[in-house]
């Protein structure tokens, strides 16, 4: 028996989106969020004193009431982070009963899976940006991993896959391209790229699969 897996990207605020992934909670056993579920609330701002954009504020209640509302299903579900989201300290206390909100890199068993889940974007001026020093302690910390990587949650794509052609990332940004290619995980989950949300593309051993602006249900085997 496999797992149904509901994957969802890039709902910034739709109602379609936000109404389409709840009706679909009742027929699956586990959710994952690749984040931007928000607009604005990334968007860099010196009056951010809140941890997100001034003007963000009722889509970051919308997002606390999305999730609430998903762990009332009483399914395991995780929400990580897109450059267009709030900050750490706004995102971790929205914990509910059966999931959370990543806000570090970590690695840990959830439905019987090893994940690795990396809320860190290639830079693009808004939140949560990935660093080369990061992405050097990912694949350092990483090089030998106890056990094998079963899903690797992130936001954006890695470079050459599902990216639309590699258009926004100049030749030195770092993406998570190098970890997936060293720890060749069953499954890389991910969104961001918006022309090429709710594709698939394989790599060696690893299905990648983009769900921006989508809900995908997956069977994990």
């Amino acid at each position: 028996m496999g797992i149904k897996l509901l994957l969802g990207s890039d709902y910034h605020g739709s109602p379609k989106l936000i109404q389409q992934a709840l009706a679909h909670l009742p027929q699956v056993d586990a959710y994952i969020n690749c984040g931007d579920f928000c607009s604005k609330a990334g968007k860099p701002s010196r009056k951010a004193t809140q941890g997100f954009h001034p003007a963000a504020g009722a889509e970051v209640e919308h997002l606390q009431s999305f999730l609430k509302t998903v762990d009332r299903f009483k399914k395991p579900w995780l929400f990580l982070p897109g450059n267009h989201d709030p900050t750490a300290p706004v995102l971790a206390p929205l914990a509910g009963i059966c999931g959370r909100a990543i806000t570090e890199s970590c690695c840990f068993e959830w439905m019987g899976l090893r994940v690795l889940a990396v809320p860190w974007t290639p830079p693009c001026g808004w939140g949560w940006q990935l660093t080369s020093s990061h992405l050097q302690e990912l694949l350092t910390l990483f090089e030998q991993p106890p056990h094998p990587i079963d899903l690797l949650i992130t936001h954006a794509p890695p470079r050459g896959l599902l990216d639309e052609a590699g258009k926004w990332y100049h030749r030195r940004m770092p993406t998570l391209r190098p970890l997936l290619d060293q720890l060749q995980p069953r499954y890389y989950l991910c969104g961001h790229m918006h022309w090429d949300g709710g594709k698939v593309e394989r790599c060696g051993s690893t299905l990648v699969v983009n769900a921006a602006l989508h809900n995908m249900v997956l069977e994990i085997h």
